[in-house]
C-alpha cells in the first residue's frame, strides 16, 4: 500500500529523468490546416477544447467535437471555440464546427457517432482519441466492461475502427496525404496492476485493483494500441503522446473524491502547467512535420535517435508508433509500454472483442 501511494506521488513531483524539449510555438510553428477535417473526442473538456481553438486559428475545412450529449446540442462549446480563435459566427463562411454525441462507455452510441461522421464527411485528416476519466467507483459499462477500461480504451478502439476506412480512404487520395491518429496516453501508463493490463478481470468492476492501476493500464493499452496501428498501417502517422500535469477539470474531481490527492492540494500548483502548455504536445503531433520512412525500421531508428528528414529540425519530426512527452520528447515509456508480446496480446484480445461490432471492415 505505501508504494502504491509513494510512487504516484514521487511521479507527480519529481517526474521522470529530463530530457531536452523541442522548440515549438503554436502561432509560429502550426502550418495552414486549410482542407483538413479534424475529430477530437473529449473536445468539450479542458484540453479537447483548447485542441480545438488553436486548430480552428489555422483555418482546417471542419472541426467536429465529439463528448457527452451537451443540453444546447453542443452550441455553447462550439460558441466559446469560435469566439476564443477569434473565426467569424457560424455561417459566414470559414471553419465549419460540429458536436456530435458520443458516449464512449457505449458500443451503440459509438457506432452510432461514427455512422453520423461517416455519412457527413469525406475525408477525416487527422483523429485524436482525446477523452479519458479516472474513476474511484468500481463499476462495469453497458457491454460489461470496467467503466475506466470501457471509456478510455475500448469506446476509442471501436471509434477508431469505424473510422478507418474514412482514414485510409483519406491518406490514398494523393501521395503526399498527411493523415493522422493522435492517441492520448499519460505518464501514468507506468502505474498499473501486474503484468500490465488484467485481462482476466477487464469484464468485472475490478474490485481489487486500486482506481491509479485501473487508469494506468487504459493508459498502457493506448500507447500498444498506437504502436498496433502503426504497423498495420503505415500509411497513417499514429502516435500516442503524454500532454503532461495539467490541473484540468479530470484533475480537480480527484482531488475531490481522492485522499492522496486531495493531500496534496496545496502543492499542486507547483507540479501542474496550464492548459495552453498542455496541449502543446497534442498540438506537435498533430501539425509537425512527419518522417517519410519507407519502413517500419528507418521508423524505428528514427525514433530512437531523433533524427529527421525534414528542413526543420528545432521542429523535431513525428515518427509513426511513437510515445511522446512534451514536447516530443521519446523514450520515456515504461518497459512493459515496449513488451512486444504484450501489444500482440492485446491486439488480438481487442480484435476479437470488437469482432461483430463492424460490418465490412478490416483492421
Amino acid at each position: 500500500m505505501a508504494s502504491l501511494i509513494w510512487h504516484p506521488i514521487r511521479r507527480l513531483l519529481f517526474g521522470p529523468p529530463s530530457a531536452p524539449s523541442i522548440s515549438f510555438d503554436p502561432a509560429r510553428d502550426i502550418p495552414s490546416l486549410a482542407g483538413k477535417v479534424i475529430l477530437i473526442t473529449g473536445g468539450a473538456g479542458d484540453l479537447g477544447k483548447a485542441l480545438a481553438i488553436e486548430h480552428a486559428r489555422h483555418g482546417p475545412a471542419q472541426i467536429y467535437i465529439a463528448d457527452l450529449a451537451q443540453e444546447d446540442n453542443g452550441e455553447a462549446v462550439i460558441r466559446s471555440i469560435r469566439e476564443s480563435a477569434s473565426l467569424p459566427p457560424a455561417g459566414d463562411g470559414g471553419v465549419l464546427i460540429k458536436f456530435i454525441d458520443v458516449d464512449l462507455a457505449s458500443f451503440e452510441s459509438v457506432r452510432k457517432a461514427a455512422g453520423r461522421l461517416r455519412a457527413e464527411i469525406g475525408r477525416l485528416d487527422i483523429l485524436v482519441n482525446n477523452a479519458g476519466v479516472v474513476l474511484m467507483r468500481n463499476e462495469v459499462s453497458v457491454d460489461g466492461y470496467e467503466l475506466t477500461w470501457a471509456i478510455n480504451f475500448m469506446g476509442h478502439a471501436l471509434l477508431t475502427k469505424l473510422l478507418l476506412p474514412t482514414l485510409l480512404s483519406t491518406a490514398s487520395q494523393l501521395e503526399s496525404s498527411d493523415v493522422r491518429i493522435i492517441v492520448v496516453s499519460s505518464e501514468g501508463h507506468a502505474m498499473v496492476p501486474r503484468g500490465g493490463i488484467a485481462f482476466d478481470q477487464l469484464k468485472t468492476p475490478c474490485k481489487d485493483i486500486s482506481y491509479v492501476h485501473r487508469y494506468g493500464q487504459t493508459k498502457l493499452a493506448l500507447i500498444l494500441y498506437a504502436k498496433s496501428l502503426s504497423l498495420l498501417h503505415p500509411e497513417i502517422t499514429t502516435v500516442s503522446v503524454h500532454p503532461g500535469r495539467i490541473l484540468t477539470g479530470l484533475f480537480r474531481r480527484l482531488q475531490k473524491d481522492s485522499k492522496l490527492f486531495k493531500y496534496t492540494a496545496l502543492i499542486t500548483p507547483l507540479f501542474t502547467t496550464s492548459v495552453e502548455n498542455g496541449v502543446r504536445n497534442h498540438l506537435w503531433a498533430s501539425t509537425a512535420p512527419i518522417h517519410q520512412a519507407k519502413t517500419v525500421e528507418a521508423r524505428d531508428g528514427a525514433a530512437a535517435t531523433g533524427n529527421s528528414d525534414n528542413k526543420s529540425p528545432n521542429l523535431g519530426v513525428v515518427v509513426s508508433g511513437t510515445y511522446y512527452e512534451p514536447v516530443g520528447v521519446t523514450g520515456k515509456e515504461s518497459a512493459l509500454a515496449q513488451d512486444e508480446a504484450l501489444r500482440v496480446r492485446l491486439w488480438e484480445w481487442v480484435e476479437g472483442e470488437l469482432d461483430g461490432q463492424v460490418t465490412g471492415t478490416t483492421a
